[in-house]
């Protein structure tokens, strides 16, 4: 007597079919998402860069208020030569300096005090700053 043994193939894996219905899926749904999260990525240092600009504004303000507040403790405040310092600093961190001096206007409220407005720009940040004798 003969013993039948029958085999039974078990199909594993996807079929071409699938393979190829995968790979049009995925390349629609990135060449969906591709320029939407190509501009986030891009634009995602930007606001990094912005918050980078003004915080290095504040540190060259800084150093300047600190100069000039230890000048007003020492009672050797004299506002020409304090624009005189600031004209000279190199260090404005790729910043423009604007000085102006007043002896009148608005600002002035005695009439022989002088005022400095020291403005300083780093790219689209802008810090102003007023500084009296």
């Amino acid at each position: 007597m003969g013993i039948l043994v029958k085999h039974t193939a078990s199909h594993k894996g996807f079929t071409l079919l699938e393979i190829i219905v995968t790979i049009i899926l995925v390349g629609i749904t990135a060449a969906i998402m591709f320029p939407v999260m190509g501009t986030n990525l891009i634009r995602s240092a930007e606001p990094v860069n912005r918050l980078n600009d003004h915080h290095l504004l504040i540190q060259e303000m800084d150093k300047w208020t600190g100069i000039y507040r230890d000048e007003i403790r020492n009672h050797n405040l004299d506002i020409s030569s304090f624009k005189t310092n600031v004209d000279a600093s190199a260090n404005y961190l790729d910043s423009t300096a604007y000085i102006n001096s007043f002896n009148g206007g608005a600002y002035n409220t005695q009439g022989t005090n002088k005022i400095l407005q020291v403005s300083l720009i780093n790219n689209d940040q802008t810090l102003v700053t007023l500084f009296a004798e």
